[in-house]
């Protein structure tokens, strides 16, 4: 039984961080989140305030997947290395600290997942997130970001990236359609055009 993983069910998917890359031995396990997760959080600076995904009580389970970790590190140095990813630290020395701010990353642990003792991943507390998304809203901030955010960096480009890497949320579709109602984004209609072709063909082969 592998013993520690990461839940990716977001941008780590695509970018596990110059520290917890290297560390991952196998690839990733397929799986879905054992919790629901939505477009349930406004980011801070980096993705100028567009929506993120997060574990929510408005969302379903989503695709995911655990990166499995090398059995040399231990639990407590992959929750330093997670919380430094995610709050974008380049400091390796600074460790994490369990934040009571609504902004602070909180990493948690699920036990058991797909046969890995100890995976992994990241939260918010329930001030950090919305109460109840709305796709115009969420759309709406995602186009704000477009001017705000470092380049590929923004809330469309991230819409974009987690419906080529599989992750649908209950409210994925209408907060697409509110983006695209908003104006042309070649990049978000690849992604949706794509991920009908995935289900047309995984439909033939039924």
């Amino acid at each position: 039984m592998p013993r520690l993983g990461i839940l990716a069910f977001g941008s780590l998917m695509r970018d596990p961080g110059k520290e917890l890359g290297p560390l991952i031995e196998r690839p990733p396990i397929k799986t879905k989140t054992p919790f629901g997760v939505e477009y349930g959080r406004y980011s801070g600076e980096t993705r100028g305030g567009a929506p993120t995904l997060v574990p929510h009580p408005k969302g379903d389970p989503v695709d995911a997947q655990i990166l499995v970790l090398k059995t040399s590190v231990s639990i407590e140095e992959a929750t330093d290395m997670l919380w430094r990813r995610e709050c974008r630290k380049e400091d390796t020395t600074e460790r994490y600290p369990a934040g009571t701010t609504p902004n602070s990353v909180q990493v948690r642990e699920y036990r058991n997942l797909e046969g890995v003792e100890v995976v992994l991943y990241t939260d918010f507390l329930d001030a950090g997130k919305i109460p109840n998304p709305d796709p115009e809203d969420l759309a709406a901030a995602a186009t704000k970001s477009v001017s705000k955010a470092k380049a590929g960096k923004d809330g469309i480009t991230y819409l974009s990236e987690a419906i080529s890497d599989g992750v649908d949320t209950r409210l994925t579709d209408r907060y697409a359609a509110a983006i695209l109602a908003k104006g042309d984004s070649l990049l978000l209609k690849e992604a949706l055009k794509n991920r009908e072709a995935r289900r047309l063909g995984h439909s033939d082969r039924s």
